[in-house]
């Protein structure tokens, strides 16, 4: 138990200043590169929006459902098909507080790796929507954005909107998978050996390393900066560098509900071409750095870097920002039975992961002609619509548009 504890004591040092620099510089990406900003370019059929729909992708901190909303909206003005499926690829996969704690757990190497290959298999997703649906001949939209990410800074100064979002927002959405990374990384380390999966049951190199990988990540939800110890677990259990690239490419890219979803946002031979795509670039990319470091296992894997006062600083402030992500998800949330309407409905709606998608759900329905309130619940799925002369096909339709599914 003590190993335990000393164990998962050092990993949260360990990620806390990288982790803390993370969310400081994506508080002031999400100021500088808006969704809004992002669509202007991405509406034409040609590869400058492929490129430059992946290398947006790169650097913004969404998950896998969290971007969902965020394509749909893209979609909605002007994006091509091609241009928002290879954003819809490289986002989940890494962002600016992913590759800062990839750097302190992984190591110079990988942080520069992954996301060279998030925008690669992004540009060859995008690539390969374009030459397979000739159909899509959608441009631009030219109406203004009126959604709650391109006008959050209306009321506030662009320096508080940064802070707010860099150190409120986005730990909301990836504090609980963080957490339970964690935990599962630490009790991994204490209860199976060093090499035990290259030494005892030789499964951690090679292309069965990998596929054991994808096997894990495929069908499990977490976030690119959630699965980072876990994947630093994987390795000095014995899994290669390679294989642990696969899992931390499909884990964050790729989930049953993302799949689901995104047969609704883009339809089956896009939904196909989408998932295959991140299958192959995982594996291709992974064989091809284990090329590169020999299939080598570090021994003793990344050594733990020691900052000080910095490491000190940045884990008190690390621990304030979890324990306001929890005060604000379970103490001041608000009950979605506070609608007391009785023409309100209730409206059952499954997909939703984060605060993106509840935020998105919320502002889309506000905009909708007699509706005057909205609450929704993002563990329940519930969302309370109040107002005069509900229109509930207007509703269900909107829902639909963001990617969502109602349950009846």
């Amino acid at each position: 138990m003590n190993n335990y504890i000393l164990i998962l004591f050092e990993t949260f040092k360990q990620i806390s200043p990288f982790l803390m620099l993370g969310f400081l510089i994506s508080g002031f990406l999400s100021v500088c590169l808006t969704v809004e900003k992002i669509s202007q370019y991405l509406g034409k059929q040609d590869l400058k929006s492929i490129f430059l729909g992946s290398m947006f992708g790169v650097p913004i901190p969404l998950c896998s459902c969290g971007v969902i909303p965020v394509t749909a909206y893209l979609r909605k003005h002007g994006a091509s098909k091609a241009s928002a499926t290879s954003f819809l690829i490289s986002t989940p996969q890494t962002g600016v507080d992913s590759i800062m704690v990839t750097y302190g757990m992984l190591g110079p190497l990988m942080a520069i790796y992954r996301p060279i290959i998030a925008f690669v298999s992004g540009l060859l997703g995008g690539f390969l929507i374009q030459i397979s649906d000739k159909e899509d001949k959608q441009e631009v939209s030219i109406s203004q954005c009126d959604d709650e990410c391109c006008n959050q800074f209306d009321e506030n100064s662009k320096v508080i909107s940064a802070l707010h979002y860099g150190f409120v927002r986005l730990p909301l959405d990836i504090i609980n998978p963080l957490l339970v990374g964690l935990f599962l990384s630490a009790l991994i380390s204490s209860f199976i050996e060093p090499q035990y999966f290259i030494e005892s049951v030789k499964i951690g190199t090679g292309v069965i390393g990998m596929l054991v990988m994808l096997l894990i990540s495929v069908p499990m939800y977490t976030c690119a900066t959630a699965s980072i110890p876990l994947a630093f677990v994987f390795h000095t259990s014995g899994f290669s560098m390679g294989a642990i690239l696969v899992f931390l490419m499909a884990g964050p890219a790729t989930n049953v509900t993302t799949i689901a979803v995104t047969l609704k946002t883009l339809g089956k031979k896009s939904t196909l071409i989408y998932v295959s795509t991140i299958v192959f670039s995982a594996l291709v990319s992974g064989y091809f750095l284990d090329f590169i470091l020999d299939n080598k296992i570090l021994e003793k894997g990344i050594p733990f870097h020691s900052h000080g006062s910095l490491t000190n600083f940045s884990s008190a402030g690390l621990l304030i920002v979890i324990l306001n992500s929890f005060r604000i998800k379970y103490l001041s949330k608000k009950n979605t039975s506070d609608i007391n309407d009785d023409n309100a409905m209730t409206i059952n709606v499954s997909g939703m992961t984060c605060s993106h998608c509840t935020d998105s759900v919320k502002n889309t329905l506000l905009k909708l002609d007699g509706i005057e309130n909205v609450n929704v619940d993002l563990d329940s799925g519930e969302v309370i619509v109040s107002g005069k002369n509900i229109d509930f096909v207007s509703i269900q339709n909107s829902i639909v548009d963001l990617g969502y599914r109602i349950q009846s």
